[in-house]
């Protein structure tokens, strides 16, 4: 079993920050490089305890995240378009880019948990096909 409530927690914080910050963005027209660079040095924190705990996660964990998930990688990828229509003056590329890189990273990871843990705990070919790879990753490890 995963780490459910920290996970929850950490995305519900997220994506609050990332909701907050795109309004300041919008009506401002105006945003602090210094704000992004910390969203996403937590965004990369999260994608470590998320990747560390991925493989634990079980059904009745998702169906706890799914929503959150969907909410918070809907919300990133808004602030990432807002972003970019932003003056290049402001100085925000590198952050951007770094930005779209965490987006791209826990959206994988979390099509990741959709398709290897969910779906494939379903279904028994996938299962038995993940299972030897599993045990050849083992004899060649060793």
């Amino acid at each position: 079993m995963c780490q459910t409530q920290l996970i929850s927690r950490d995305i519900i914080r997220l994506s609050t920050r990332s909701y907050r910050q795109r309004l300041e963005a919008v009506s401002s027209n105006r945003y602090e490089t210094v704000r992004l660079a910390r969203l996403n040095h937590d965004l990369e924190e999260f994608y470590e305890l998320l990747y560390d705990q991925w493989n634990t996660v079980t059904e009745s964990d998702y169906q706890i995240l799914a929503p959150q998930f969907r909410i918070m990688l809907k919300t990133l990828k808004e602030l990432c378009h807002t972003c970019k229509q932003m003056p290049e003056s402001q100085g925000l590329n590198k952050q951007i880019e770094r930005l779209e890189k965490n987006y791209a990273g826990i959206y994988e990871l979390n099509s990741d948990i959709v398709n290897f843990r969910m779906k494939a705990n379903q279904d028994a070919e996938m299962k038995s096909l993940l299972g030897r790879a599993s045990d050849v990753m083992k004899t060649l490890s060793v």
